[in-house]
């Protein structure tokens, strides 16, 4: 019985090296390591991640969605100008938000592809990501990484000593242990009107929650954990309500947070469901 394509998303990351033209005025771009980045060049200039996704049904015969060729070029021969003007060429006469920018790359790639584009995610740095997606064309979500560290201890006072022994293990030692948790935290604001962006995104987290547990034993400094155990999921449905409240007096809508405790777990509050359970 052969086997029946199914509908598809298929995820290339494309690796550009963006650098003054005028600097390389006369040079072909050259493409030693693409792995790296695209193209190579000795200037100064900003590497960034372009995570381009298209959907479909891949072709019977091939298999394939989209050549990686095809993905590859689109993003090239798409993105590098944007963000050439963008940085040093200046063109433009008003200033384009980052959010805005993505959209016009967005619209850019589109035009250069046969499947569908689906989504693009644009990585200014390991910690601060812009992602436009077909399901929502006129908001970009902005998504943040932040650190803090915060000792807790695993209890349930409903067990007896042996029974939380038995069940938390080491968590459950009687003068409890610390974390460098990671917070991700995403939000959405409008491509075209929202002046909302990453630093004040970084700010409220800031003030919202760094300030507030940083560097503090949770079960004993943080009210918010005296009638809480502060497990991971708990610590992030904490983090999720005071972020929610905070981003809400700013008109922004959170989208989701995800808190890691070990680079092995990780627990994620999506607004959505936060919302219908609610």
């Amino acid at each position: 019985m052969p086997l029946q394509p199914k509908p598809t998303r298929l995820t290339r990351a494309v690796r550009v090296f963006v650098t003054n033209p005028k600097a390389n005025s006369g040079h072909p771009a050259a493409a030693h390591n693409t792995f790296a980045g695209y193209p190579s060049s000795s200037e100064m200039g900003a590497w960034y991640q372009i995570e381009v996704t298209v959907d479909g049904t891949p072709e019977q015969r091939t298999g394939y969605l989209a050549t990686l060729a095809e993905l590859d070029a689109s993003v090239r021969l798409s993105v590098i100008p944007i963000l050439q003007n963008a940085l040093f060429l200046g063109q433009t006469t008003v200033y384009v938000p980052p959010a805005a920018l993505l959209h016009e790359m967005s619209r850019a790639v589109a035009d250069r592809l046969t499947p569908r584009l689906s989504s693009l995610t644009w990585n200014l740095s390991p910690y601060h990501t812009y992602h436009w997606e077909q399901t929502m064309p006129s908001s970009t979500t902005l998504t943040a990484v932040f650190e803090f560290a915060a000792s807790h201890r695993l209890n349930d006072p409903t067990r007896s000593p042996a029974e939380n022994q038995a069940f938390f293990g080491k968590c459950n030692k009687l003068n409890g242990h610390g974390h460098n948790y990671h917070l991700e935290v995403s939000i959405a604001v409008s491509c075209r009107e929202s002046t909302f962006g990453m630093a004040e995104l970084e700010a409220i987290v800031s003030r919202t929650v760094i300030d507030r547990f940083d560097h503090m034993n949770l079960n004993i400094d943080c009210p918010e954990f005296h009638a809480f155990n502060p497990s991971v999921e708990h610590i992030a449905s904490v983090c999720f309500d005071l972020l929610n409240s905070a981003f809400c007096a700013s008109g922004v809508e959170l989208r989701r947070v995800r808190l890691w405790e070990t680079s092995k777990t990780s627990a994620t509050i999506e607004a959505e469901s936060a919302t219908r359970m609610g």
